[in-house]
């Protein structure tokens, strides 16, 4: 048995796919089907959507202020305050991604680039990764958005302000709340506390 501390293992298996089908396919997106049993005997019909891996930037302007855009997201009729992001394309490295993508929506370009790790933002159904970049030394350039981004807006906010705002619930974009976190030690150092003693 694997260690407890390990973030993600793929043994041991309690559930066997009996079957897979296909039944949508929508751009890059594709919905399967599986017939999955238990080793008890329990049977159930499991939906599964393979979508392309991402990466998502934490992108550090100066010593202290972050770059995050407003977004508009259809499918829940409103705006979202979120880190930058976008869909690795095929043959292309997470890094290659994620330095092509803050340039799109933001910008910016970086000269400093660190990996802080990567997560499953939707594992009840997609085995989709998503890779996390630390980026720093920006330099402002050129918008080069896609169509589809149109609206979105650059919002630059303080480290802690934006901390304080995921905090208090304000920020519910799901990965941009991951990055966040996985970021927090290196950019939100925490102050230790000055204890006194007596004599």
């Amino acid at each position: 048995m694997p260690r407890d501390n390990l973030k993600f293992r793929k043994t041991p298996k309690p559930w066997k796919t009996l079957e897979s089908r296909k039944i949508a396919t929508l751009g890059d997106l594709r919905l399967h089907r599986d017939r999955i049993v238990s080793k008890t005997g329990f049977e159930m019909v499991h939906p599964r959507l393979l979508v392309d891996d991402f990466s998502i930037i934490v992108p550090v302007l100066g010593r202290d202020k972050l770059v995050m855009i407003w977004n508009y997201r259809h499918a829940i009729q409103g705006w979202e305050l979120e880190l930058p992001a976008g869909h690795i394309e095929n043959g292309e490295s997470p890094e290659a991604c994620a330095r092509r993508e803050l340039e799109e929506e933001t910008g910016y370009s970086a000269s400093s680039w660190k990996r802080l790790g990567w997560f499953h933002p939707s594992p009840g159904i997609s085995s989709q990764r998503a890779y996390a970049y630390l980026a720093r030394r920006l330099k402002n350039g050129d918008l080069h958005r896609e169509p589809y981004e149109f609206g979105m807006e650059v919002k630059t906010l303080g480290v802690r302000d934006a901390y304080r705002r995921l905090w208090r619930g304000e920020i519910v974009h799901s990965p941009t709340a991951s990055a966040l976190g996985i970021a927090q030690p290196t950019i939100l150092p925490v102050k230790r506390a000055t204890v006194s003693r007596r004599s």
